[in-house]
C-alpha cells in the first residue's frame, strides 16, 4: 500500500473524500529522525485517515507503530524503543484558527494547500522519541547500584576528583587584589 501514498496532497481534499492510507516507511528515509537514532534499520508502520468531523473541520488521524534504536543515556549503548503512537490533527490555515481548536485536536498548519504526507509519519515518530531513554534497570550494562555508589562518594566516571575547579579563581582574585 506504500505505492498509493502520494508524496504531496491537499489534506482538505483528502478529508472531503474520506481517504485512508496504510503502509510502511523505511526509517532511513526520515532525515529529521535519523540523527536521533543509533540505527536507521527497520520500518515504521503507519495509518493515515482523513475525515470531516461534526463541525465540518478537516481531521487527520495519524497512527504509527515502529521499533526505533536510540542511545541509552545511562550506559550509552543502543537500545530498542517501541513506538505505538497516534494523534488527531485538525487542518488549519493559520495560528488564529489553531488557537480556537478544542484541546483534543492538534493543529496541522497548511498554508499552501499541500502537505508532504510522509512528514506526518516522521513528525509522530519525532514526538515519540524520549528525551533521555534508558534501558530497564535489569537490562542496562551500567548497574544502578554502581551509579548510586559513585554519586555518593563523589566519584565521577570512575575516579575521585581531589582538586577544586574554582581554586584557580580564588588565586586569580587574590592576585588582582594585590595589584590594586
Amino acid at each position: 500500500m506504500l505505492s498509493l501514498l502520494p508524496d504531496f496532497a491537499d489534506p482538505r481534499r483528502l478529508c472531503a473524500l474520506g481517504k485512508a492510507y496504510e503502509g510502511r516507511l523505511p526509517l532511513a528515509q526520515m532525515p529529521r529522525l535519523a540523527p536521533l537514532l543509533t540505527s536507521t534499520e527497520g520500518e515504521a508502520a503507519f495509518a493515515l485517515a482523513f475525515a470531516t468531523d461534526d463541525e465540518k473541520r478537516a481531521i487527520v488521524t495519524v497512527h504509527v507503530n515502529a521499533e526505533i534504536h536510540v542511545q541509552c543515556q545511562r550506559c550509552l549503548g543502543s537500545m530498542v524503543w517501541p513506538v505505538d503512537s497516534g494523534t488527531v490533527l485538525a487542518v488549519v490555515s493559520g495560528p488564529d484558527e489553531a488557537e480556537r481548536l478544542p484541546d483534543n485536536l492538534d493543529p496541522l498548519l497548511v498554508e499552501d494547500e499541500r502537505v508532504a504526507l510522509r512528514t506526518l509519519v516522521e513528525d509522530e515518530l519525532l514526538l515519540a522519541v524520549p528525551t533521555a531513554p534508558t534501558h530497564a534497570v535489569d537490562e542496562c550494562a551500567v548497574k544502578l547500584d554502581d551509579v548510586n555508589a559513585a554519586e555518593a562518594t563523589g566519584d565521577s566516571a570512575g575516579h575521585q576528583r581531589d582538586d577544586n575547579p574554582f581554586a584557580a579563581l580564588a588565586d586569580w582574585k587574590s592576585d588582582g587584589q594585590q595589584q590594586d
